[in-house]
């Protein structure tokens, strides 16, 4: 019997995923926005029905990893953070600290080639780069072919690809050890805002992911020197997985949590310490502060306080209302943890879920690329919430529509009445979730 198996309706429905990938990541620019989502939900629906007719878990593991490959072709259209990377890939090659300088000022006194090319289609050119550094070293290596934008693009989602498929190599492994049903993985595999958004369209919370779930591995088979090594490098990929690391840290056994914590801050010093120093720390946090300060896109608990505040006295209060929200976050992420059950792995799971799904309803900015963490941590809770808001974030591109980029607040309304209903009645998700038991 081949350990692959399709049925008609399988077959089918990934004929219509497939074509759907190919038409919305090579011929739908973001600012299609009904051919976008015409697509895009099309594609959802036919993850629905994978994720409830794929029986075996190789099988979704085959199609996780084809459909990537595909969307690994694929120039970035939905975001332009793919020319950032070139940029500061660029920069570095040029022997500059690219921490050091916004792109305008450097673009200032390097008017040629690659940067010519590139400052045309960088979307925050007056911000210093806030992408950590295993960012910085993969967007180096892609800025080698810089003078080619789509072979440095495809150089720089290499290992966001690799990181992926092993993500799906391990995922169902450690729902085994975690003695969870590993076929529910396939709504990760399967996921088309995972294929898109991050293999795609060059998310590097794809490579995050990957070692955020490596350090859960690790502290399931008892290997905490590599659990805090790994975390480390999610840390140094993407920041997030500092809001896990008090949860992982709980779940360990008390006589061994000195080893995962040394080894973890060790790792973050050695892999910052090129680019410490005051200058990048001043520019860094300056970064950091403008995000939560003058930064948003797709909110909600901020949008109801910013209309409240602009009824009460007439303007955007977000400089004061932003760190107010992550203050407030941080505090949930404290609640969480004090309630969170010593030495279990999984319990450690489902608070961390909570406290980053608190930490995203109180955000300024959503981009549809930071619910792939939901989603990871939602399939090895049994949430399906995180499914819900995978499908609804999508409608955050309706911003895109014009060059003026204006938000529908109808449209972001439905977005979160959506991942709501579903977190308070999740029963019709988990109905499909039951036939893969």
């Amino acid at each position: 019997m081949s350990k692959y198996q399709f049925n008609v309706v399988t077959i089918i429905a990934l004929i219509l995923f497939g074509f759907g990938e190919v038409v919305l990541l090579f011929f739908t620019p973001r600012t299609e926005s009904l051919q976008l989502f015409t697509l895009y939900f099309a594609l959802f629906a036919a993850y629905l029905v994978m994720c409830n007719e794929v029986r075996n878990i190789r099988t979704a593991a085959f199609i996780g990893v084809l459909t990537r490959c595909l969307a690994w072709l694929a120039m970035p259209a939905l975001s332009d953070d793919i020319y950032r990377f070139i940029w500061d890939g660029a920069v570095s090659l040029e022997g500059v600290n690219p921490y050091l300088y916004t792109p305008t000022a450097f673009f200032s006194e390097h008017v040629e080639q690659p940067f010519e090319s590139l400052y045309l289609h960088l979307n925050s050119p007056g911000y210093f780069s806030v992408y950590p550094l295993v960012i910085q070293v993969f967007s180096a290596f892609g800025a080698l072919a810089s003078n080619d934008l789509y072979l440095a693009s495809l150089i720089i989602k290499l290992p966001i690809l690799v990181a992926e498929i092993g993500t799906i190599w391990m995922l169902p492994r450690l729902m085994i050890q975690l003695r969870l049903n590993p076929k529910l993985s396939a709504w990760y595999f399967l996921n088309p805002l995972i294929i898109i958004e991050l293999t795609g369209n060059a998310h590097f919370e794809g490579v995050m992911i990957f070692f955020t779930l490596l350090a859960i591995k690790m502290i399931v088979v008892k290997k905490y020197k590599r659990a805090g090594l790994a975390l480390a490098m999610g840390v140094a990929t993407k920041l997030i997985p500092l809001l896990i690391f008090p949860f992982l840290w709980k779940a360990i056994p008390n006589n061994k949590r000195w080893m995962f914590t040394l080894v973890f801050i060790a790792t973050c010093v050695i892999l910052f310490f090129p680019v410490l120093n005051p200058v990048f720390i001043e520019h860094f946090l300056s970064s950091i502060d403008l995000y939560f300060r003058s930064f948003e896109f797709n909110a909600s608990i901020y949008y109801i306080i910013r209309f409240i505040g602009n009824w009460l006295v007439g303007y955007n209060l977000i400089s004061a209302v932003g760190p107010a929200l992550l203050l407030l976050s941080m505090l949930s992420l404290l609640y969480f943890w004090w309630k969170l059950p010593a030495h279990s792995i999984t319990k450690a799971m489902h608070y961390s879920l909570f406290a980053l799904s608190v930490y995203y309803l109180l955000a300024t900015t959503v981009h549809p690329w930071y619910i792939s963490m939901l989603l990871i941590l939602g399939v090895m809770s049994g949430r399906v919430y995180p499914v819900a808001w995978t499908g609804a974030v999508f409608l955050s591109y309706i911003t895109y529509r014009t060059a003026a980029y204006q938000e529908n607040s109808w449209f972001i309304l439905l977005e979160y009445a959506i991942v709501g209903i579903v977190f308070l009645k999740p029963a019709w998700i988990k109905q499909w979730l039951s036939s893969a038991r």
